[in-house]
C-alpha cells in the first residue's frame, strides 16, 4: 500500500502563519492524533475517505459515471487496523458501510464522552439545585428568627410603654396638690412588681420610690412614738421592704433596695434614735427598747441594727453592770441583761468579766444557808463558758458547801438534812463530779462510821435496812451514777452483809432474820444496777419522784 501509483497524494503546503499556532486537542477528541509543535516537518500525504470519492462521483454526473475509473487502490482505516481496497470495490464497501461494526467505533467513543459529560454536568446541577434548596431553608429558618425578635422587641416595647405610663401617671400626682396617699402609691409599686416582674428587676423601678416614698412615709410617722407604740409602724414598712426588692432574695442589701435603705435613712432611724436617745434605765424601763427591737429586728437591715445597739443599748447596758452591786440591788442582773442576748451576745462578752468580780466578792461572806447565791449563779450556767463558771465556783461556792456539809451531824434518831439539801442544790450548777467529790470527803467517811458504830451495838437490822435505803433515795439518779458514791454505797452493804454473814465485828449481834434480808437486799441491788447499765431511762424516772423530807431517818417509809 506504499507504492504512489495506488494512492491519490495531495500534497499542501501550511502557510506560515497557521505553523506558529498550536491547535488543542478535547480530551473527548484524544483518540484523533494531531501534532501540537511548530517543528519542520515533511509535507504529509492526505488519502481520500470513500465519502469523498463518493461526493466527486455525484459531482461528476453520468459522464463521470461513464468514466472508468481509473483503477485506485483505498487505504481503509475504519476498522480496528488498516486495510488496503481497490477502487472499483470501493462501492460495495461504502454500500455495506453502515452494517460495518468497525465503522461506529468512534461515534460509540463520541457518544460515551458526551454521555459522561453531561451526566457531569447534571449532577453539578443537581448538586446546585439542592445546595439552592439547602440555603433557601436556612434562610427561611433565619428570617423566622428575625421576625421573632422584631416581634419580641415589639412586645417589650409594648410593656415598657405601658409601663411609662403608669409612672408618668404616678409622678404627676406626686407633684400634684393633694399629693399620693400612702396606699395608692403602694398598690402603684404592687402592680409594677407583679405585672411587669422582668421589667421591675431589669431596669430597677423600686428606686423610684425613693423620692416618692419619703414624703408620705414622713406624714405618715409624725405622730408615732416608739417608746409607747413600739411596733407602731413595723408592718407597713415590712410590706414596702417586700416591695422595693428587686430580687427574690430575703435579706435587704446596700445593692438590692437602695430606696428601701433612704427610706429607713431618711424617715425611721430619725425616729427610733431619738427614741433609744432618750433617759430610760436598763434595770428597770428596758422592756420598751427590747419590745422595739424585737419588732423592728426583721425589718431594720444588718447594719442599722448594730448602729442602734452599739451607739444606744450597750452604753448604757455597761454603766448599769458598773453600777450593779449583788447585795444592794433587788433585781436580779439576769432579768435585765439576758433579754439582750439575742441581739447582742458579742457585745456582752466584754460585761461578764465585771460580773463574775462583783458576784465573787459579794460571795465571800455568803452562807450556802441563803439561796441568793443559787438564784443569782444558775441562770449564767449556760452563758458563761463552762471553764469561767467551774473557775467562779471551785472559789467562792464549793469550798463553803463543803464546810457546811461537814458540819452537819450524822444522827439516826434525829437527822437534820438542811446542810445535804444546801449541798444538792448546786447539783446541775457544779458538775456532778464536783459535788461527789464533796460527799467523798466530807460525808461517807462520817456516814459509815456512824454505821459501823450500829452495828456493834446490837441494833434492830429492819431498822438498819431502812436507814440504808433512805439515805440511798436521797442521791439523785445524776449523783447516785458517780463511782465514787456508788462504791461508798456498796462499802457499806458489805459491812452490813459480813455482820448478818456470822463474822464477828467487835461482838456484833445478830438477830433472827437478818441474813435473809440484807440478803434480798443485796440482790435487789445488783438487779438494779444491771437494770441501769441497760438503759438509764428508768433510773432518771424514779430520781424524778418525790425525795423524802424527814427529820429522822429510821421513821421513813422509802421501799426498797
Amino acid at each position: 500500500g506504499n507504492r504512489p501509483e495506488h494512492k491519490q497524494e495531495l500534497k499542501a503546503e501550511e502557510p506560515k502563519e497557521e505553523k506558529k499556532k498550536v491547535k488543542k486537542v478535547k480530551k473527548e477528541f484524544a483518540w484523533k492524533v494531531q501534532l501540537d509543535d511548530d517543528r519542520p516537518r515533511k509535507p504529509r500525504k492526505v488519502y481520500k475517505t470513500a465519502e469523498e470519492i463518493r461526493t466527486e462521483a455525484a459531482e461528476a454526473g453520468p459522464e463521470g459515471k461513464q468514466a472508468k475509473p481509473e483503477a485506485v487502490n483505498i487505504v481503509d482505516m475504519r476498522g480496528k487496523s488498516a486495510r488496503l481496497v481497490r477502487g472499483e470495490d470501493i462501492a460495495k464497501e461504502v454500500s455495506d458501510e453502515d452494517e460495518d461494526a468497525a465503522f461506529t467505533l468512534p461515534l460509540v467513543h463520541n457518544l460515551a464522552i458526551l454521555i459522561e459529560a453531561a451526566e457531569a454536568e447534571i449532577f453539578r446541577v443537581q448538586k446546585t439545585v439542592e445546595s439552592d434548596a439547602d440555603a433557601k431553608v436556612a434562610l427561611e429558618h433565619e428570617r423566622k428568627e428575625a421576625q421573632d425578635r422584631v416581634d419580641l422587641q415589639e412586645y417589650h416595647m409594648n410593656r415598657l410603654e405601658e409601663v411609662m405610663a403608669v409612672i408618668d401617671r404616678t409622678y404627676k400626682r406626686a407633684v400634684s396638690k393633694d399629693s399620693i396617699p400612702l396606699d395608692a402609691l403602694a398598690d402603684v409599686f404592687e402592680q409594677l412588681r407583679t405585672n411587669y416582674k422582668a421589667e421591675y428587676q431589669m431596669y430597677n423601678l423600686s428606686a423610684l420610690a425613693g423620692p416618692l416614698v419619703v414624703p408620705p412615709m414622713k406624714h405618715f410617722l409624725a405622730s408615732w412614738d416608739p417608746t409607747r407604740d413600739p411596733r407602731g409602724p413595723a408592718q407597713a414598712m415590712r410590706a414596702w421592704r417586700g416591695l422595693l426588692r428587686t430580687a427574690d432574695e430575703d435579706a435587704v442589701t446596700m445593692a438590692d433596695a437602695p430606696a428601701f435603705l433612704q427610706l429607713v435613712d431618711e424617715v425611721l432611724m430619725p425616729k427610733i434614735l431619738a427614741a433609744s436617745g432618750a433617759p430610760w434605765e436598763p434595770k428597770r424601763g428596758a422592756e420598751g427598747m427590747v419590745a422595739l427591737m424585737e419588732a423592728w429586728e426583721d425589718v431594720l437591715p444588718h447594719k442599722h441594727r448594730e448602729m442602734l445597739l452599739s451607739s444606744s443599748v450597750v452604753p448604757k447596758l455597761l454603766v448599769a453592770v458598773n453600777s450593779w452591786d449583788p447585795k444592794v440591788d433587788p433585781i436580779p442582773v439576769h432579768e435585765w441583761l439576758h433579754p439582750w442576748l439575742p441581739f447582742i451576745p458579742d457585745q456582752l462578752e466584754q460585761l461578764y468579766p465585771t460580773l463574775r468580780y462583783k458576784i465573787g466578792v459579794a460571795l465571800a461572806h455568803w452562807h450556802p444557808s441563803d439561796p441568793s447565791a443559787h438564784s443569782i449563779l444558775s441562770p449564767w450556767t449556760k452563758v458563761f463558758k463552762p471553764l469561767h463558771m467551774e473557775a467562779l465556783l471551785v472559789r467562792c461556792v464549793l469550798p463553803k458547801v463543803a464546810v457546811t456539809l461537814r458540819e452537819m451531824a450524822i444522827n439516826p434518831a434525829a437527822q437534820s438534812l438542811d446542810p445535804f439539801n444546801w449541798t444538792l442544790l448546786w447539783l446541775g450548777t457544779a458538775s456532778g463530779e464536783h459535788i461527789a467529790s464533796i460527799f467523798e470527803a466530807e460525808f461517807f467517811p462520817r456516814w459509815l462510821q456512824v454505821l459501823y458504830q450500829w452495828l456493834t451495838a446490837r441494833p434492830d437490822y429492819e431498822e438498819v435496812t431502812r436507814w440504808y435505803l433512805n439515805w440511798k433515795a436521797l442521791f439523785p439518779a445524776e449523783l447516785a451514777a458517780v463511782e465514787s458514791v456508788k462504791r461508798n454505797f456498796t462499802r457499806a452493804l458489805d459491812m452490813m452483809n459480813a455482820v448478818v454473814a456470822g463474822q464477828k465485828v467487835q461482838g456484833v449481834y445478830v438477830q433472827p432474820g437478818a441474813a435473809e434480808s440484807l440478803s434480798y437486799l443485796r440482790v435487789n441491788e445488783q438487779r438494779e444496777e444491771k437494770e441501769g447499765e441497760r438503759g438509764g431511762g428508768r433510773r432518771r424516772r424514779r430520781a424524778r419522784k418525790k425525795r423524802p423530807r424527814c427529820r429522822s431517818l429510821t421513821r421513813c417509809t422509802t421501799r426498797p
